[in-house]
């Protein structure tokens, strides 16, 4: 009885250490999903002039390390939607994501300054969105002093493995059985 006693003892241990390590692994994601109308502050154009106001949605979503981690921006009346795998030219975006605080930040999303290529700002400031563009002589800033913020936190933490739980119940069966052959 001492021998399935101390055997039980080690499995069980076994199984909680295995099982209690993977929720170490989590992590927190926050998403701030942002919307409203965007109103034109400044522009220079060669072409076409911008419009004076435009409706625009998006989201960023980062890490508890204040890594960005996905983004969108929907800018309609500029027929323009920007995202990761967005490219102009055949150009990637370079990214860069500043966090302050959750109530400011900025993303540079650059195409490449070489070819004066976009480059876009979008920055949260408390309440307000702004978004700027510079690129082959033109330029615009657009502000929404009242944008419709969203902010939504989640976790990321993996769930234990299902194989800890089935040699859990495999050992436990295994002990039972043991136990009514020694009765």
């Amino acid at each position: 009885m001492q021998g399935l006693i101390g055997v039980t003892t080690i499995g069980l241990l076994s199984w909680g250490i295995g099982f209690c390590a993977a929720p170490a692994l989590g992590n927190t994601l926050t998403r701030q999903d942002f919307s409203g109308n965007f109103n034109l502050l400044d522009s220079a154009s060669i072409g076409e002039p911008f419009p004076q106001s435009t409706e625009y949605s998006g989201f960023v979503t980062y890490d508890n390390n204040n890594s960005l981690l996905d983004w969108e921006i929907n800018v309609e009346q500029l027929n323009l939607s920007l995202e990761p795998d967005s490219n102009v030219f055949g150009l990637s975006p370079n990214t860069a994501f500043e966090l302050s605080s959750p109530s400011n930040w900025n993303l540079s999303i650059d195409f490449g300054i070489a070819v004066d290529a976009p480059l876009y700002n979008l920055q949260r400031n408390s309440g307000e969105i702004n978004f700027s563009l510079t690129s082959f002589g033109s330029f615009f800033n657009y502000s929404d002093p009242a944008a419709d913020i969203n902010v939504t936190s989640f976790s990321n933490t993996p769930v234990p493995e299902t194989s800890a739980t089935l040699t859990l119940v495999a050992f436990l069966s295994t002990i039972t059985m043991l136990k009514r052959k020694s009765d």
